[in-house]
């Protein structure tokens, strides 16, 4: 007998929770656990899925006969509420696999919510697995646990230490998160690890993508300093299958077993130059026809708008994190992942991200172009 594909072995008949799974990464691990022969997968998010998530559901579900199980919304789908947890656990006989995705993400949320969904959040779904007899927890972290605000330029995951002091609450609490998931490991009970992506994208994203390419239409987006920024970036296909191989490898005298392990496309890429690419091919102004930023200029500002924002109560897009992550270097080895873990990415970049590129062209810029018409319109 063959033996079975990296990724693929713990997906294969098994009852998989998703948290998070109407977000980017989480709806397409959601169908790639169907494609790869799960019997049953419980959605969980605080969102319930729009129209077109609900038909890639369907379909998934009808072609690869698994099955769906929903508890999402508000009252269903919230991380911070006992019952809702316990209920999604509740909802199959036997849960195999937890995948932890759900997250609060992003800078403009209240401090408390922080912790409240990304630790307490992971707190009960550690709990419940215990109670409820599930062996396996995957838990989706951040290479920003790891961030100092200096270069990491090819690091693998054992040479970035947990910093004492952290550049934004989402990296802290995520990294809380992740010690509490390597202090839950409990051979044979439980088996725990975390896995984190670097810069998702894909079909389907709402946040990296879009933001940029609304910035660049309406003129506001200009390069970063010297724009030589190097970053790791992940394919949702890909960390989605990186999640699987974690999967994987959760079994006795593993050495994966409670460690973290980043999941990348593989070589870094400039970042300015990547992003010129989806603003060019949208019909927006080369990016390197204008005017740089400079460093300087963009911390001084920052610095105002956060003065500012504390005192109107408000969140701006700019700020030193942000200025930070668009002009320092993040770029990480994967030689780990593909040691203890057995991934290879199973797309290229320079597959994945004109075929992202064009989704974008059918299905984001038309919306835009109609949005911005009928802005323009409202203003004359």
């Amino acid at each position: 007998m063959a033996e079975e594909k990296p990724g693929f072995k713990t997906a294969k008949g098994c009852t998989a929770l998703v948290t998070g799974s109407s977000g980017l990464c989480g709806a397409r691990l959601v169908e790639m656990l169907l494609e790869r022969g799960a019997s049953t997968v419980i959605c969980f998010d605080i969102t319930k899925p729009d129209a077109v998530l609900e038909k890639r559901f369907a379909d998934a579900e009808a072609k690869f006969a698994g099955k769906l199980i929903h508890k999402v919304g508000r009252t269903d789908g919230d991380l911070t509420s006992d019952e809702a947890v316990e209920k999604a656990f509740q909802a199959a006989e036997q849960v195999d696999v937890v995948f932890h995705i759900a997250a609060l993400v992003g800078p403009f949320h209240k401090a408390e919510m922080y912790e409240q969904v990304n630790l307490h959040g992971t707190n009960r779904i550690i709990a419940n697995c215990k109670k409820y007899k599930v062996t396996k927890l995957v838990y989706s972290s951040s290479p920003s646990t790891r961030f100092t605000g200096a270069d990491i330029e090819g690091l693998r995951e054992d040479q970035m230490e947990i910093p004492k002091k952290f550049l934004a609450l989402y990296a802290e609490t995520k990294a809380q998160g992740e010690i509490v998931v390597e202090k839950a490991l409990d051979p044979p009970n439980l088996y725990t690890i975390s896995v984190a992506p670097h810069q998702v994208y894909g079909p389907h994203d709402n946040l990296f993508l879009p933001n940029l390419l609304e910035a660049a239409g309406n003129g506001r987006l200009r390069i970063f300093g010297d724009g030589r920024s190097k970053i790791s970036i992940c394919y949702v296909d890909n960390y989605a299958h990186g999640l699987m191989c974690g999967a994987d490898a959760l079994y006795d005298d593993s050495p994966a077993l409670a460690k973290l392990y980043i999941i990348t496309d593989g070589p870094y890429i400039h970042f300015w130059k990547f992003i010129n690419e989806a603003i060019v091919a949208m019909g927006f102004q080369d990016l390197y026809t204008k005017f740089h930023l400079p460093v300087w200029l963009l911390y001084g500002v920052a610095y105002i708008c956060n003065v500012i924002g504390a005192i109107i109560g408000k969140k701006f897009k700019l700020s030193p994190f942000s200025v930070c992550m668009l002009t320092i270097h993040r770029w990480f080895s994967i030689d780990n992942a593909i040691r203890d873990l057995k991934y290879e990415p199973l797309f290229k970049t320079e597959e994945a991200w004109p075929s992202t590129i064009e989704w974008f062209k059918e299905n984001w810029l038309p919306k835009y172009l109609q949005q911005a018409g009928k802005q323009q319109t409202e203003q004359v």
